[in-house]
């Protein structure tokens, strides 16, 4: 189960980073760039972005436990990476923000990160109390047939 899960973590980050990029960056555009049009181009930018995302989320991961001291500063540090290379790559690009355009993109980009992590351990509760029912039927099940006569 360890290896299923290691294997769709990623996968279930990538599609919700991308789906909250995408909404994220029409309502930044909307707001900033009205005039503004896109070629087509402009779809792959939050795969990409999404990518990158999961692909820096790798700080986060350790093979002992953390603690929560430890878990919020690799979780600090992977926003600052996100901020970076959201940032970087507009600067990269050619895209120079007024400072108000760029604390709306850096608090927009910071919004994306907690509602990413909220739904993921949604995801993750959800899973535990369906795991946590089945074993409570199963301990159920074994109860019950240790009491039936033979």
């Amino acid at each position: 189960m360890k290896n299923r899960k290691d294997f769709f973590e990623p996968i279930i980050a990538f599609m919700v980073c991308t789906a909250c990029i995408t909404i994220m960056e029409g309502i930044v555009g909307m707001l900033f760039f009205p005039d503004q049009e896109m070629g087509y181009e402009a779809f792959f930018s939050p795969p990409i972005f999404g990518f990158c995302s999961v692909l820096f989320g790798f700080v986060t991961h350790s093979k002992k436990e953390l603690s929560v001291k430890q878990v919020l500063v690799r979780r600090g540090v992977h926003l600052l990476l996100i901020e970076g290379l959201v940032l970087g790559v507009n600067y990269a690009a050619g895209a120079i923000f007024n400072p108000l355009t760029t604390w709306a993109l850096a608090a927009a980009i910071a919004v994306v990160f907690v509602v990413v992590y909220v739904v993921l351990w949604l995801n993750d509760r959800r899973s535990a109390i369906l795991f946590n029912e089945n074993l409570k039927r199963y301990q159920q099940k074994i109860m019950e047939a240790e009491k039936a006569p033979d």
